[in-house]
């Protein structure tokens, strides 16, 4: 009875320790609903098989941003760690040197919302639920660009920021021709 207690206990050590190594989302107080964890769980696994890159995050409302940082040391490598702390107020990428290949960790992070997927809505505290919508953005963003690098379709695609892109330069094309007309019609007048 002894050594079945023993095996069983190493067994389930073992289980958790291999679990910890490909978890997706390491800890999660809430910050995300359990919809959207679900989803990046599901997608987590299916990324690492095709890549083998570790998505992984680390969120909080309680710890301090480097208590969250030592999550890092518990990923096998290629590794990208999404980590954020409501009472630190910060957000960041950590990802080892091969994994920062794979995605534009400057663009995720980005403040400017042409480029950025986290901080332009963590900026605009009127909106509900802006940490569900600015963390998911920011996963999906990573495992898109990490998806593209090995030339996977892409997992979430990016429809909404193509059909912004498409609206700017048609409102943008819009507003030059009118300048060059109005220009054209003064210069016609004084003649």
């Amino acid at each position: 009875m002894k050594n079945t207690f023993k095996g069983g206990f190493l067994t389930a050590v073992f289980i958790c320790f291999v679990n910890l190594l490909h978890a997706d989302i390491l800890l999660n107080e809430n910050i995300l609903n359990t919809a959207i964890e679900q989803n990046i769980s599901a997608n987590s696994k299916q990324i690492q098989e095709l890549t083998g890159v570790n998505i992984a995050l680390a969120l909080s409302d309680k710890k301090d941003f480097e208590s969250l940082k030592a999550y890092e040391a518990n990923l096998s490598k290629p590794y990208i760690l999404l980590v954020f702390s409501k009472p630190s107020h910060r957000v960041d990428i950590l990802a080892n040197n091969d994994a920062l290949a794979f995605f534009d960790k400057e663009g995720v992070l980005s403040p400017y919302p042409e480029k950025g997927t986290i901080l332009p809505i963590l900026a605009n505290p009127k909106q509900k639920d802006i940490y569900n919508a600015a963390l998911f953005n920011g996963y999906a963003d990573i495992a898109d660009q990490v998806a593209s690098h090995f030339n996977i379709k892409p997992f979430y695609g990016n429809s909404n920021r193509d059909t912004l892109n498409i609206m700017r330069i048609l409102i943008y094309g819009f507003l030059c021709v009118a300048i060059l007309m109005f220009v054209q019609r003064r210069i016609k007048r004084r003649r």
